[in-house]
């Protein structure tokens, strides 16, 4: 009956399923395994999710009992846990892009891209660059993104480095290429502008949208938007709102994708300093200062009960975390807050948005 069903109809079957029934589709006859590996289906197949809105969102979380971090898969329609494996020591949750998701450790010292539904895992060959150069310098990740370059059907990952003198300021930006496809790291220009981290382990480029990955920078810098164009592979700085004003000790900022742009979260504190409230600013076009939009702010709160926000749901709605670990749900229209049914040690939740595709860890190979 599979050789007899035309092929066209068999894809738009295919389409339609999920990516575990698709899998065991390619069991059926060489025919099917062959159209459904093919990149020109991968491809049908992610454009058929993104038309049909068929998006999820992963959590990353460590159990208070256990101590051990898992990721849940969560229903992006009514945030309730699909289901949840575990994820292994020490990895942070970089991003999501087309099914992919990448991971890395505190020092980026090891990165490993994952597609949850497919179960394939690979681990990206070190960087070119050593990380110890001699008894006077060292080089240290200050940051690291990833993304699709849609001109070259590739999937990226950009390294911030720089070296440092030892007993001394001085430092030196690198920064560096990996092409899935070509399975291999290579020197890019560095960003025009150091991002100058004030963490000790690496800052992850975390808001990917459009083809670009991006980052916050620190230092005398703080408060622009540093971009990286996985296509044209060229950095892209943004200046910060005139209206936001950053002071070095108080105020704190993140950012995240709302809506297929860059939001930026600003926490500004009251004159007494006993309440915060959270602005939220959206970009509409990255490297153009006067396209920031103020939308609406959150709160106030008060300092001892100030929660961290993770990132944005529908209708502008903010996920935030509590102090007590819990993930809530913040109502723009309403500025009700709602508690979810999704708990972990606290200050250890993660989010990205997800979608399960049958893009392969391994590139064209």
């Amino acid at each position: 009956m599979a050789k007899e069903l035309p092929e066209d109809l068999v894809t738009e079957i295919l389409l339609c399923l999920p990516v575990a029934s698709v899998l065991r589709c390619k069991c059926v006859c060489k025919s099917w395994y062959a159209l459904i590996t093919h990149q020109k289906f991968v491809a049908k197949h992610i454009l058929h999710n993104k038309k049909n809105s068929n998006t999820l969102l992963l959590v990353k979380m460590r159990d208070e009992i256990t101590k051990n971090d898992v990721v849940s898969t969560l229903s992006y329609e009514t945030l309730q846990v699909l289901h949840s494996q575990p994820l292994p020591p020490p990895f942070i949750v970089l991003g999501s892009c087309n099914g992919l998701v990448c991971l890395h450790d505190d020092y980026a010292l090891r990165v490993v891209l994952w597609n949850p539904a497919t179960k394939e895992t690979k681990v990206v060959p070190k960087s070119n660059l050593p990380h110890f150069i001699s008894a006077f310098h060292k080089l240290g990740v200050d940051g690291i993104g990833f993304g699709f370059d849609a001109k070259t059907n590739d999937y990226k990952i950009i390294n911030l480095l720089t070296i440092y003198e030892s007993h001394s300021r001085g430092k030196m930006a690198q920064s560096e290429v990996y092409s899935l496809n070509a399975d291999s790291w290579r020197k890019v220009d560095p960003p025009p502008f150091s991002i100058s981290p004030v963490y000790s382990s690496v800052r992850g480029m975390n808001t990917y949208t459009n083809g670009m990955a991006s980052l916050e920078a620190y230092g005398d810098n703080r408060g622009n938007l540093l971009s990286f164009d996985m296509s044209n592979e060229v950095f892209l700085k943004t200046p910060k709102p005139d209206d936001v004003f950053l002071d070095e000790f108080s105020d704190w900022t993140d950012i995240f994708v709302l809506n297929e742009s860059i939001a930026l979260v600003v926490l500004v504190w009251d004159k007494g300093m006993s309440e915060i409230c959270y602005d939220i600013w959206l970009l509409l076009e990255v490297d153009v200062k006067d396209s920031w939009t103020k939308l609406f702010s959150i709160g106030p709160f008060t300092d001892f009960k100030q929660p961290r926000p993770l990132g944005f749901w529908k209708n502008d709605a903010v996920l935030f975390e509590n102090l007590d670990g819990q993930m809530v749900l913040y109502d723009p229209s309403t500025k009700e807050m709602t508690n979810l049914p999704i708990h972990g040690e606290t200050y250890s939740l993660q989010l990205v948005t997800y979608m399960e595709t049958l893009v392969s860890v391994n590139g064209r190979k």
